[in-house]
C-alpha cells in the first residue's frame, strides 16, 4: 500500500511542477511581449526581459528558451519554451510552451485616428 501511496504523492507533486512551469512561462512571455511592443521596443530588449524574469524560478522551472518571430501586421508575438523538472524519469524531453501576441504600440496624434 505504501508504494502505491508514495507513488500518488509524486504524481500530485509533478503534477505541481507542470503547473507552475507552465504558469512561469505565460508570465515570461507577457513579459518579454510588453518590453517588446513598446513603439522603441526591441527584439533583444525584449528577450532579456523573458530570460531575467525566467532566471529567478530558474532552480523550479528547469531551462527555458525564448524566440521572437518577426513582427508582422502590427503585432509583437513573444514565444518561451521551459524544459520543467520531472520527478518521473521516463518522460525525458517534456517541453511546455507559451506564446503571447500583443498589438505594437503606436503614437498617435490627438484628433486623429489610428489605423
Amino acid at each position: 500500500m505504501f508504494p502505491i501511496a508514495l507513488l500518488l504523492v509524486m504524481l500530485v507533486v509533478q503534477a505541481a511542477l507542470l503547473w507552475y512551469s507552465d504558469s512561469v512561462a505565460l508570465a515570461a512571455a507577457r513579459e518579454g511581449a510588453d518590453a517588446g511592443r513598446v513603439a522603441q521596443g526591441t527584439d533583444d530588449a525584449a528577450k532579456a526581459r523573458a530570460m531575467a524574469f525566467l532566471a529567478r524560478f530558474q532552480d523550479v522551472v528547469g531551462t527555458a528558451t525564448v524566440e521572437v518571430p518577426p513582427r508582422k501586421d502590427g503585432v509583437f508575438t513573444m514565444v518561451v519554451h521551459v524544459h520543467p523538472l520531472l520527478l518521473i524519469p521516463w518522460s525525458d524531453g517534456l517541453t511546455l510552451t507559451q506564446q503571447v501576441k500583443e498589438p505594437i504600440e503606436q503614437y498617435v496624434q490627438p484628433g486623429q485616428r489610428a489605423g
